[in-house]
């Protein structure tokens, strides 16, 4: 079986978006109880941050360095979001950290 590098990870920030795609049509919705006064401001970013989860979804599993730094500065960010955020955030950190699988071109065990 083909284990990609970092999966994990990758799993992490997908899971992160789906929440933020949650978030999103809840902010919808609300639209219809109250009119927030910076709605489309923030429509532009919670799109901008999931399409960023999702691509870091995409690139942690090279394990090049620039997708490691970038995988740990969306997952400060997410410390704040207190109790969820936290959680998943401490645990994406620990993968990015602690955790990470650079990039192997050949995988080849010896027989």
């Amino acid at each position: 079986m083909l284990k990609n590098n970092n999966q994990i990870l990758s799993t992490l920030h997908k899971v992160v978006a789906y929440v933020l795609i949650f978030d999103l049509v809840q902010m919808i919705f609300a639209i219809f109880i109250q009119s927030p006064q910076y709605f489309i401001g923030s429509l532009i970013g919670k799109v901008f941050l999931i399409y960023i989860h999702f691509l870091c979804a995409k690139n942690v599993k090279y394990g090049r360095l620039e997708n490691r730094l970038g995988s740990i500065f969306y997952t400060i960010f997410m410390l704040s979001l207190f109790p969820i955020g936290t959680i998943l955030a401490v645990m994406m950190l620990y993968y990015s950290i602690f955790r990470w699988e650079k990039y192997t071109p050949l995988n080849v065990s010896n027989i």
